[in-house]
């Protein structure tokens, strides 16, 4: 009943130098299979679902499994095997049927207990007799037990704060552990005493069902402490809450003259009670120390590790009043905190410890008296005038159009703003606003519907803002596309960095290459001029191909990639063509990508969205990063691998940015 299915093996196992195969006239199981195979199989497990490096081991079994590796260890109730069978017959999981595509494809959901995990992968024919097996472990990941009540004892390793610490004033600290429960813990630094409680210990007083009631209830604490996110969605990991992990928080005062100080632990439990010295410190930051950044690009964030925002060139003046290990605290205005990686900082003052020193020299404060508006090359700017360099955080909106400029450290003395040149075609006006102390705000009204990109840097300690006009394309005549400047992207590339593996063990890096190679053809075909970031199977930085696109000042950044889903998910009901951005500035040809695709390809549209990548947060052009579909679906698989599915994706793109394109002639930006 599936006879055809051997007849239909070439994309199986093989691929061309340019990934290019057409699975209708392969054989199956060539030379050249078993070489491929060497290099695929058996994929180790990575915590989001990506296959990562493959074993040499050439694997002649018929039935063939990419994901889960042998290595695996799987954070979610479920997970999906992915592979191919290759024999005519049917395939079972522990005895459950599996759904294999025309090429014997397939990618099944199973539930998974915590722990150890086995599974029979059995091919049968129509007899019902097995003709191939294979048997398979799968590991859940299983939380850390309980400290069961008799043993008297506090894991230090699982403190937080986990690092050296330095606070400011008026600052709440959390503090966690794990410890026996139904003790008493505190924590205790200098004459200072924290309370710390679980969270079924910490109970909050329910309101009275009426006003004539004087009864009040009692219930726990409705915090959760167990979850995680991948791809999108929130999802139970750990348990809600543990009997033996403890909670507090302390606000610093002015009393709390700290220097390295190292906190203890004391727990009681019945007659016995155990202290621990930590080896993390605080110190109390009376005085803020003064910090440069120490490269262009310096990545500012919004928290410890968390979300990036604008960031900043070299030399640019910071107060420091805190650091969380080697996170630094900077102070841009009142109640305005970022953070920077303390590499990224060079200090003005001898900071060889981590303790609070006084600032040297001058503070990072300023005042602006003018703001000019000028025209350059590739579109206009504004320029603010500093006696020192200060930080910035750049704000884009699109209803209205505009652009606003938040400088640090700047009190308004401004008396005098450039007119607005009339021949300019991008900026409509420029205002400035006082937001609040050491907060500069200026509002650049733009022209249009549409902004082509922005930068912000320094010319001594001039401030500018510059602002990229759009592209001249004529989209008309034999090469529509002449005056676009375009970087494409292959996304991932070499031995370390090979992407998501398919059903048959192909990996994404190559697919990846094949549609962009095509993509760049087709596009130069019809005027525009391509930068590429790679050509062949060579690994190269995020970095470098930021800075690609950056160096050759292109108008567009598109990479191309095709994606995977973490566990927990099911490859059968969630893929599909998408695309990313990150500046809302791409949002319009993020979907015009993705509706390129989507009408093309006829895979699920599975919409345009916001994600914090690479190659989407260059501002300085629209950059997108699409996922053309899904290497762990066997029917998309199927025609990523293919040649005509791979020149189908290049069309869909170039299909996509022409549209986008079109819209531009309506732009009274032009």
């Amino acid at each position: 009943m599936l006879t055809n299915r051997l007849l239909l093996a070439t994309s199986l196992f093989f691929l061309t130098a340019s990934c290019s195969s057409s699975y209708e006239t392969q054989n199956y199981h060539t030379a050249s299979d078993n070489q491929l195979l060497a290099q695929t199989n058996t994929p180790n497990q990575n915590p989001f679902g990506r296959a990562s490096e493959p074993t040499a081991v050439v694997d002649t079994n018929p039935i063939k499994v990419v994901y889960p590796g042998p290595n695996n260890r799987i954070p979610a109730a479920t997970t999906f095997i992915v592979g191919a069978c290759h024999t005519s017959d049917l395939l079972f999981i522990n005895g459950n049927p599996v759904k294999l595509n025309a090429q014997g494809f397939f990618a099944h959901v199973v539930a998974l207990k915590p722990g150890e995990n086995n599974f029979d992968l059995e091919a049968k024919n129509d007899q019902g007799e097995a003709s191939a097996t294979r048997k398979m472990k799968i590991f859940r990941e299983v939380d850390a037990p309980v400290i069961a009540d008799s043993d008297i004892r506090i894991k230090t390793e699982s403190f937080t704060p986990a690092e050296n610490r330095g606070v400011r004033i008026g600052e709440i600290v959390e503090f966690s552990v794990s410890a026996t429960p139904d003790s008493q813990v505190s924590v205790l630094i200098g004459k200072r005493k924290i309370i710390l409680r679980t969270l079924q210990a910490a109970k909050i007083i329910k309101a009275a069902a009426s006003a004539a009631s004087t009864q009040h209830g009692k219930s726990d604490l409705k915090v959760n402490t167990g979850m995680d996110a991948a791809y999108g969605q929130v999802f139970q990991r750990h348990p809600h809450a543990r009997r033996d992990q403890y909670f507090g928080y302390y606000k610093i005062t002015a009393e709390d003259l700290w220097s390295e100080q190292k906190p203890k632990i004391v727990l009681t439990h019945g007659d016995k009670t155990i202290e621990k010295e930590l080896p993390q410190s605080v110190t109390t930051v009376e005085q803020p120390m003064i910090a440069e950044t120490a490269h262009d690009a310096t990545i500012v964030r919004l928290g410890p590790n968390a979300s990036r925002t604008t960031p900043l060139v070299s030399d640019i003046r910071l107060l420091v009043d805190g650091w969380i290990g080697d996170q630094i605290s900077c102070l841009y205005a009142n109640n305005k905190h970022v953070w920077i990686d303390r590499k990224d900082l060079n200090f003005e003052t001898d900071a060889q410890s981590q303790k609070a020193q006084a600032g040297s020299g001058p503070p990072p404060f300023a005042q602006a008296r003018t703001i000019n508006i000028k025209s350059e090359g590739n579109g206009e700017y504004i320029s603010v005038p500093l006696n020192q360099r200060l930080a910035y955080q750049v704000e884009q909106n699109l209803t209205p159009n505009q652009l606003k400029l938040h400088i640090f450290g700047v009190t308004a003395n401004t008396d005098w703003v450039s007119d607005t040149p009339e021949d300019t075609k991008l900026i409509d006006g420029v205002s400035f606003a006082q937001k609040g102390d050491n907060n500069y705000e200026i509002t650049v009204a733009l022209k249009g519907q549409r902004q082509w990109g922005y930068k912000v840097d320094y010319d001594g300690d001039e401030l500018r803002l510059h602002i990229r006009k759009a592209p001249d394309v004529a989209l008309t005549g034999t090469k529509p596309l002449q005056g676009l400047k375009i970087c494409v992207d292959p996304g991932h590339g070499g031995a370390k960095e090979k992407g998501a593996v398919g059903c048959s063990g192909i990996y994404e890096a190559p697919i990846n290459l094949a549609i962009s190679l095509k993509f760049r053809d087709l596009l130069e075909a019809q005027g525009a001029q391509v930068i590429m970031t790679r050509t062949t199977d060579t690994e190269v930085s995020l970095d470098d191909r930021v800075k690609i696109a950056d160096q050759n000042n292109v108008d567009l950044l598109l990479s191309i990639h095709n994606n995977s889903l973490p566990d927990g998910r099911d490859p059968l009901k969630e893929h599909g063509s998408s695309t990313y951005w990150y500046h809302p500035q791409s949002t319009e040809l993020g979907k015009a990508l993705k509706n390129g695709l989507v009408q093309k390809l006829h895979f699920p549209d599975i919409g345009s969205r916001f994600q914090n990548l690479a190659l989407t947060r260059p501002s300085g052009m629209q950059a997108v990063l699409s996922e053309v579909g899904f290497m762990i679906n066997p029917d998309e698989y199927a025609v990523l691998i293919s040649e005509k599915g791979q020149q189908d994706a290049a069309q869909a793109l170039l299909n996509g940015l022409k549209s986008f394109l079109a819209k531009e002639k309506g732009n009274s930006a032009l």
